[in-house]
């Protein structure tokens, strides 16, 4: 589990009164939630401050935004829009697997339309044998099995 990930975890255990620690090594690593007498129920304040941690920029950033450091001149932190991506993926994900289909009001897509291309067949081949689904890509971000 990811270092931020399991911040967010002992930070809402913290909120719950819940013990918590991580355990494993390396990328193997994740957190053990334990009740104690301290922990009590789970009151209605405790769920409160567990949304609240939810809801705070800190743990979900907007990805299309980036921190600079600050500024000596006016001391405060600057938000910059950059060139960074919108979405992140995990390792094992289909990159564009929840993406809508494209419009018709796209350009490439009146372009396949206008060469006889229609919604349901295939490309590629002839008979309507093609491919009727792009090929997925899974993310892979560690290089086990490369070469």
């Amino acid at each position: 589990m990811a270092q931020q990930d399991r911040k967010m975890i002992h930070e809402m255990a913290n909120a719950l009164r819940l013990k918590s620690k991580s355990s494993g090594q390396g990328k193997s690593r994740f957190p053990v939630l334990y009740k104690m007498g301290r922990s009590g129920d789970f009151s209605g304040a405790a769920m409160g401050k567990v949304e609240s941690l939810l809801n705070s920029k800190r743990f979900f950033p907007r990805k299309d935004m980036r921190r600079s450091r600050k500024s000596a001149t006016a001391g405060h932190d600057r938000v910059t829009a950059s060139n960074v991506a919108g979405v992140s993926y995990r390792d094992g994900e289909v990159v564009g697997a929840a993406a809508p289909e494209i419009g018709t009001e796209n350009r490439g897509r009146a372009i396949l339309e206008k060469m006889g291309w229609s919604k349901g067949t295939a490309l590629g081949a002839l008979n309507n044998k093609g491919m009727l689904q792009p090929v997925p890509h899974i993310v892979k971000t560690t290089k086990a099995g490369l070469g």
